[in-house]
């Protein structure tokens, strides 16, 4: 054999070696980066447990995108982002189109959350009836009772938003929003509009109202007739407390998800964990929301403390 022949031979047997070689790829659930798209609707709170998740695992970092829930769907059906947090579940529409393209998908239940009804503090309301939201929002009602003030200023959010879509699911049938309602890109500024402005009234996720609910009306909802159990009489209004969301007795409830296209233990994974761990849920619990993955105390409210 050629010297140049038997050259190229040996670089050969080298490369196969070392191909051969090559160490399996190590995956941590507390070391590394992981890309998360979160729904901007329960953003404050995820944030937060992505700054407590760093601060305990100092070689983790979330990389956290603050989306719109459609957005984040969308993304994730192109695969530009392998995890995405949801307060709303995926649609049915959107289920059947990631089946199609043949994607599988894990889910994370990860927090029960609600969207609560808000209005000026002035506001001489403190409860509303469902078939009133719904003519509210709908645009068939136009002003407060007793013609108080100027025309009823509806705010909402993104159209893309999961809080948006939740709420004409339960209250609207589907049917869209008024037309003339306004639209905020973000949650901060339609509770800014509503805090500053008498008529407004308007819808946000639980994690929004800590340091603004002082500030606003928080609506209890009801319905003629709706009875939740036997302990309660027909046609209470319920407030968005955790108590009521937990039992289903405030009307407009929402589970939050962790969905993920992965399934090696990376730092993604450990997020997950550390979202339904025991810390985790009580970050939850402080903001609002309510824990699914541990134990719940309710303390008995009397009748008196629901109006």
């Amino acid at each position: 054999m050629a010297r140049a022949e038997r050259m190229v031979t040996f670089l050969l047997a080298i490369a196969l070696f070392a191909g051969g070689c090559e160490p399996e790829r190590k995956y941590s659930t507390t070391e590394g980066t992981v890309v998360l798209e979160c729904d901007e609707s329960v953003e404050p709170v995820v944030r937060q447990l992505a700054e407590d998740f760093q601060r305990s695992y100092e070689k983790a970092t979330i990389v956290l995108h603050n989306v719109q829930a459609r957005e984040a769907v969308a993304n994730f059906a192109v695969d530009s982002v392998r995890r995405i947090i949801m307060a709303r579940e995926l649609n049915q529409e959107e289920r059947d189109a990631l089946k199609g393209a043949k994607m599988e998908l894990t889910e994370y239940r990860i927090a029960l959350d609600a969207v609560a009804v808000i209005g000026h503090k002035q506001n001489p309301l403190h409860e509303i009836r469902m078939g009133m939201l719904d003519s509210i929002f709908s645009g068939t009602v136009t002003r407060w009772p007793g013609n108080r003030g100027g025309g009823i200023e509806v705010a909402v959010g993104d159209v893309n938003s999961s809080t948006n879509e939740v709420f004409r699911t339960v209250v609207l049938k589907g049917r869209p929003i008024a037309a003339q309602a306004r639209m905020f890109k973000t949650s901060r500024e339609m509770l800014e509009f509503v805090r500053t402005v008498p008529n407004a009234i308007g819808i946000v996720g639980l994690a929004w109202l800590r340091g603004f609910d002082q500030d606003l009306r928080v609506f209890a909802l009801g319905t003629p007739g709706f009875r939740p159990d036997s302990t309660q009489p027909p046609g209470l209004f319920y407030p968005p407390v955790q108590a009521y969301v937990y039992r289903r007795y405030y009307p407009i409830t929402r589970p939050v998800f962790i969905y993920s296209r992965e399934v090696i233990r990376d730092v993604g994974y450990g997020f997950i964990s550390y979202a339904t761990s025991a810390t985790g849920q009580k970050m939850f619990l402080e903001n609002g929301l309510v824990p699914v993955t541990m134990p719940v105390r309710l303390v008995e409210l009397t009748s008196k403390e629901i109006r």
